[in-house]
C-alpha cells in the first residue's frame, strides 16, 4: 500500500551532474530505453508556481492539491522501477527560483543523434532547460540545436517513431515549430496533428496526452481530442489503436512510458488501459503516480529519453 512520506521530506535519488552520457540516439518511441533524464521534484514549490494549464487550475487550489512529500516518494519509486529494468537515470541540476522541474520531456527532445532544446510557451519555464547544461556540455556542439525565436515548441508535442516526427499543434506548440522541425530533419516525415483547444471543450495539453505508441504497432489514443483531418490517416495506417476515454485522458492515463517494445510503465490507477495493454502481450509495470499528474503530466512528461537502441 502506498503511504504518504512524513516530514522531513526524503530527498529524491539524485545523480551527480558529472554522470557520463555515453550515447545519444532516439529514433522510436518504444525501442529499448538505455538512458533517460527524469524530472527533479525536490524544489517543487506550489506557493510560487505560475498556473499554466487547466489541470493546475483544477488541483492547485483545492484540498487535493499536490503534496511535495508524496511527489518525491512517487518520483523515487519511478526511478527505482526504471533502474530495476536496467535504465540509466540522470537528473536535472536544481535551479534556484524555478518552482517546478518535473516535466523534462517538454524542455528537450532527442531526434536521431541530435538534442533539440525546445522553446517553451510560458515565461516560468523558459530557463528550465539550463538544468540540463551539465548534460549538454558533454555533447559535441554539432549534436545540439536550439529552437529559434518565433518558434514555440514543447517536447510533449513531439513523438518520433517509424520514420516520422509527429507534432501536435496544441496549447503549447505552433505551426512555426512544425516548420522548423521539417527544415531541421529532412530525413523524417514530419506530420502535424492539430489538437482541439480548451475553447472547443477539450483539455489536451500536448500530443502525448492523446497519442502515445506502445508495443510494436500499437498506440494509446484519445481520438476525440484531435481535429479531423487527413493527417489522422497516417496514424491509422501505422498503428492499431487502444482507445482512451475522456475520463482516462483527463487523468493522463494515456501518458505512459515504454521502456522496450514489450514493457510499459503506467499509472496503477489506469486499470482498464493497463488490462488492455496486457491483453495485447505487454508487460505493464503499474505503480502509484498520482501527484505529478495534478501538475499536468505523467510518466512520459516526466522523462526525456537520451538513448534508445
Amino acid at each position: 500500500m502506498f503511504q504518504t512520506v512524513p516530514n522531513p521530506f526524503v530527498p529524491s535519488t539524485y545523480a551527480h551532474p558529472s554522470v557520463a552520457i555515453e550515447h545519444l540516439h532516439v529514433a522510436s518511441e518504444t525501442g529499448p530505453l538505455r538512458s533517460v533524464i527524469i524530472g527533479y521534484p525536490d524544489n517543487f514549490d506550489l506557493e510560487h508556481a505560475e498556473i499554466i494549464n487547466e489541470t493546475q487550475k483544477k488541483y492547485y487550489f483545492g484540498e487535493n492539491k499536490p503534496s511535495k512529500a508524496r511527489l518525491i516518494r512517487e518520483m523515487n519509486q519511478y526511478v527505482a522501477q526504471l533502474e530495476a529494468c536496467g535504465v540509466k537515470v540522470v537528473r536535472p541540476a536544481p535551479l534556484e527560483g524555478v518552482p517546478d522541474q518535473l516535466m523534462t520531456r517538454d524542455i528537450g527532445v532527442v531526434i536521431g543523434n541530435t538534442f533539440v532544446v525546445t522553446r517553451m510557451a510560458n515565461c516560468s519555464r523558459q530557463n528550465e532547460w539550463r538544468g540540463l547544461e551539465h548534460i549538454l556540455r558533454q555533447l559535441p556542439v554539432g549534436q545540439i540545436v536550439h529552437a529559434p525565436e518565433g518558434v514555440i515548441l514543447e517536447g510533449g508535442d513531439v513523438v518520433v517513431d517509424k520514420g516520422h516526427i509527429f507534432v501536435g499543434l496544441s496549447q503549447r506548440t505552433n505551426e512555426a515549430g512544425v516548420a522548423w522541425l521539417t527544415e531541421q530533419f529532412p530525413q523524417y516525415e514530419v506530420v502535424a496533428l492539430p489538437l482541439k483547444q480548451v475553447a472547443e471543450g477539450e483539455n489536451v495539453l500536448h500530443l502525448d496526452c492523446a497519442f502515445v505508441p506502445v508495443g510494436r504497432d500499437l498506440a494509446l489514443i484519445y481520438e476525440a481530442g484531435f481535429v479531423e483531418g487527413e493527417n489522422r490517416a497516417v496514424l491509422r495506417d501505422l498503428y492499431t489503436f487502444i482507445p482512451v476515454t475522456r475520463a482516462e485522458q483527463d487523468e493522463l492515463g494515456s501518458n505512459v512510458l515504454s521502456i522496450s517494445p514489450t514493457q510499459v510503465i503506467s499509472r496503477a490507477s489506469a486499470r482498464r488501459i493497463n488490462a488492455a495493454m496486457r491483453a495485447r502481450g505487454l508487460t505493464v509495470y503499474a505503480i502509484p503516480f498520482d501527484e505529478a499528474p495534478k501538475t499536468g503530466g505523467s510518466f512520459r512528461c516526466c522523462s526525456l529519453p537520451l538513448h534508445r537502441v
